[in-house]
């Protein structure tokens, strides 16, 4: 069993796992999307996953993950980046506003395509040991509190895929992911979606408009 592994993937990882996004702004701005999206080509996404018996670290999760986690066996924390190449990439289109956009919406769109990755890896790594796994879930989401950051990043060995927490417990390089994931042979993953969340996050306030 992988008690911790570190991956290093590339942008073709990320593209055959989440499929093109080059229409991804609508059908009138692909070729200037594949335009931009070739700009990433270089980068290099990295995550780390570290596998604990659920007594080893005590998370102030709250109420709605705490239910999540209450027949874990194994907890899966993870700390995944698209790097620092990604903010400089970015910010080489701030004189135009509509490729400046396009790029952060894609390196958005790739952060969420490398937690899907780290995702399927801690799956694979429950199946191993005849268990299944929870959703992910993240500091600051589904009322947990962020600054439980600090405790998931200090049981990384080391400064995980080198990236930084600010003092408000926000992570640098942007576009970087973490979280946890619930593994037991009693856990069960649910469907996203808004409705199952209580939390009034801004997705839901633009909805109401």
């Amino acid at each position: 069993m992988e008690e911790h592994c570190k991956i290093i993937l590339t942008l073709q990882d990320l593209e055959s796992l989440s499929g093109s996004h080059h229409g991804s702004l609508g059908d009138d701005f692909t070729d200037e999307t594949r335009e931009i999206a070739a700009s990433f080509i270089n980068l290099r996404p990295s995550c780390e996953i570290l596998i604990l018996n659920p007594g080893d670290i005590h998370f102030n999760f709250g109420k709605k993950v705490s239910a999540k986690f209450v027949n874990a066996e194994k907890m899966a924390l993870f700390v995944a980046t698209l790097g620092p190449e990604a903010s400089e990439i970015i910010n080489s289109f701030r004189e135009d506003p509509f490729s400046y956009y396009a790029a952060d919406h894609l390196a958005s769109l790739y952060a969420e395509a490398l937690a899907d990755f780290v995702h399927k890896k801690a799956e694979s790594i429950a199946v191993k040991m005849g268990m299944k796994i929870s959703n992910r879930y993240s500091p600051g989401y589904c009322g947990w509190r962020v600054s439980d950051q600090k405790l998931l990043f200090a049981a990384f060995p080391g400064s995980p895929c080198n990236v930084k927490l600010t003092e408000g417990s926000l992570m640098y390089p942007v576009k970087s992911v973490s979280g946890v994931v619930a593994m037991g042979r009693n856990v069960s993953f649910e469907p996203y979606g808004c409705e199952t969340c209580n939390d009034k996050c801004l997705n839901k306030l633009i909805k109401e408009i």
